[in-house]
């Protein structure tokens, strides 16, 4: 087992700061041997388990400052939100058709009320009038408005 590789070295071969792989130490990734140096303790690693680590690095744990979006992900993500934008326009543009027929019931609701009035009172001054030879009773002045409204809407 080799062990002479000191902090920096380590630093280089996994790409991290020193103050991340004093992390490493800490959370137990790291096992280092402690010596006497002409500085005070220094750290000397095992190069096996420093690969290892950057194996497992590699394969995928990874902190989240460091991780990075799989490209596949990524195209999922900006078709969903493409694809999100789309159904928004389309939502947005049938509240507008719903709000516009809404609109043509009220004035339709308005129109056929209005008309409704009208015959009621031509029903009433008729009611007053003798009615001619030639009307029968049954074509009244209502039966002949519902008859003209019937064709107009397409009923038979």
């Amino acid at each position: 087992m080799e062990k002479d590789i000191d902090l920096i070295k380590v630093c280089n071969i996994l790409g991290k700061s020193k103050r991340t792989v004093s992390r490493y130490i800490k959370r137990g990734l790291l096992k280092p041997e402690k010596i006497r140096g002409q500085k005070g303790i220094e750290y000397r690693f095992n190069l096996a388990e420093v690969e290892s680590l950057q194996n497992t690095e590699a394969t995928g744990q990874k902190t989240r400052q460091n991780q990075k979006v799989d490209i596949k992900e990524n195209n999922t993500l900006s078709l969903l939100k493409d694809n999100m934008k789309i159904l928004e326009k389309q939502l947005k543009s049938k509240d507008q058709q719903i709000k516009q027929l809404l609109d043509r019931q009220r004035e339709t609701n308005y129109l056929i009320g209005q008309l409704q009035n009208k015959v009621l009172l031509l029903e009433d001054k008729n009611k007053g009038k003798r009615q001619d030879k030639n009307d029968k009773p049954s074509d009244t002045l209502s039966d002949r408005v519902k008859t003209f409204i019937d064709r107009l809407f397409g009923k038979k």
